[in-house]
């Protein structure tokens, strides 16, 4: 195994802690909910839910998280500022721990920001994510009040390997006036968390997790990445059971993740937790013994 020369830096988000050497600490967790068509979604627009089975199910994820003792994070995801804040009212208290928010809108980002600062969850929200399509608007909004925690992704349209990726983060590769990463730090965000930026194996997926490698060694920050999302675009129809494939494949893909040093790891909708927990338990102890006399 490997231990990175440059010190690395931690970043405590709602009482878990990101960043690390591979091996010393835990992998983090973080499973999507409110995911477009989730099924506990009655309404995305108002942000009606099914409370019922919302409950069943963030039952059964902490029964599993507390089994695995695997430090954890949830992706919240909504269509508009109503609904973002329906959905941090439903979990904030039922489910401890970082609250990463998410839209395809930035006007729904920065709304849960508020809400968040509103019910006292600043401290726990991490904004998901800056990135090179960051608008004028939304720096402004960003600048005027700040998240405490924050992602930055590292997707670069103009290059999906490595130097791409981390181009974009330190010089903005010609698309940007600087790297995405000092436009952050500018911010005046405490704690940034990077992505690798995963998308499909047509476009060198694999290439985010020595990007995750890289990153740790020239800034120490915490890295992480979604590689559930290239094994979305994966085509095993010609498999007997391309279905139970292909849930073997995603969870390797967190094995995989962790093995390139990912200090954290999005692994899809949080109902996967009960075949990817174990996985991640069992890849993180295999990580601490292999480092141990290093």
């Amino acid at each position: 195994m490997f231990k990175f020369q440059i010190a690395q830096r931690k970043a405590c988000i709602g009482g878990t802690d990101f960043g690390g050497q591979p091996g010393q600490r835990r992998t983090v967790m973080v499973g999507s909910l409110f995911y477009p068509r989730h099924s506990v979604v009655l309404d995305p627009l108002t942000g009606a839910l099914d409370h019922k089975k919302l409950t069943e199910r963030l039952h059964q994820y902490r029964k599993v998280i507390e089994s695995c003792e695997c430090p954890s994070a949830l992706m919240l995801y909504a269509e508009n500022g109503t609904a973002a804040r329906n959905y941090l009212e439903a979990v904030c208290d039922v489910v401890p721990g970082p609250l990463f928010v998410d839209s395809g809108s930035s006007e729904v980002r920065i709304s849960f920001l508020r809400h968040a600062e509103e019910m006292g969850l600043r401290d726990r929200v991490v904004y998901n994510t800056i990135n090179a399509g960051l608008s004028t608007e939304e720096r402004g909004m960003l600048e005027e009040a700040p998240p405490k925690n924050a992602v930055v992704l590292a997707f670069n349209p103009r290059g999906d390997d490595v130097k791409g990726r981390i181009y974009l983060l330190e010089s903005g590769d010609d698309l940007l006036p600087q790297g995405l990463l000092e436009t952050a730090e500018g911010l005046g965000i405490d704690n940034l968390l990077l992505d690798m930026a995963v998308t499909s194996p047509q476009q060198n997926a694999g290439s985010a997790l020595r990007a995750i490698m890289v990153a740790k060694a020239k800034w120490g920050l915490p890295c992480g990445c979604a590689l559930h999302n290239a094994v979305e675009c994966l085509d095993l129809s010609d498999m007997t059971d391309a279905k139970e494939a292909l849930r073997h494949v995603d969870s390797s893909a967190v094995a995989l993740s962790m093995m390139a040093g990912a200090d954290y790891v999005v692994y899809g909708p949080l109902e996967y937790a009960k075949r990817v927990m174990p996985v991640a338990a069992f890849a993180d102890l295999m990580l601490s013994q292999s480092v141990a006399d290093i």
